[in-house]
């Protein structure tokens, strides 16, 4: 069974647990940092998720000077991917940005080993930095087509 509950201090260890699992491929280590500069600003929009009772993902959304939505620092422990819980984590975003933000343009920053998997749900590639995040992990900008 899958369930999400809103992100608190008490759930930092776990978070950073995850964050670590996806690193390299998905993140670089340096990148802790701004996870955690990050969360006290996005926690009312930042959500664990539970799977059979156990912390297994955590993501949230941001509303921007632009007035568009992005999604942020979502992420599946290494050890439960290829599961659909990343499918689950964005749907539930997805409905809680339609929920608070209807009808505002949805973006995403992520890199090009996840771009597959957002392109499934409706995003495009808006542009590529190459090497944007670090040496060999290119930034890509994604917009969720209305």
């Amino acid at each position: 069974m899958i369930r999400f509950e809103k992100y608190s201090e008490i759930f930092l260890h776990k978070v950073i647990s995850i964050f670590r699992s996806n690193i390299p491929k998905y993140f670089f280590d340096f990148e802790e940092k701004d996870l955690i500069e990050d969360l006290p600003e996005i926690n009312r929009t930042f959500y664990v998720m539970y799977y059979n009772d156990e912390i297994v993902g955590a993501g949230g959304y941001a509303l921007n000077d632009d007035d568009t939505v992005s999604l942020c620092w979502g992420m599946v422990h290494h050890n439960y991917l290829k599961q659909n819980l990343g499918k689950a984590l964005l749907e539930f975003r997805l409905n809680e940005i339609e929920k608070y933000f209807p009808g505002k343009i949805i973006t995403n920053v992520t890199s090009q080993h996840t771009t597959g998997f957002f392109e499934k749900y409706g995003f495009e590639i808006k542009y590529v930095t190459e090497n944007g995040f670090g040496p060999g992990l290119h930034l890509c900008k994604m917009e969720l087509k209305k």
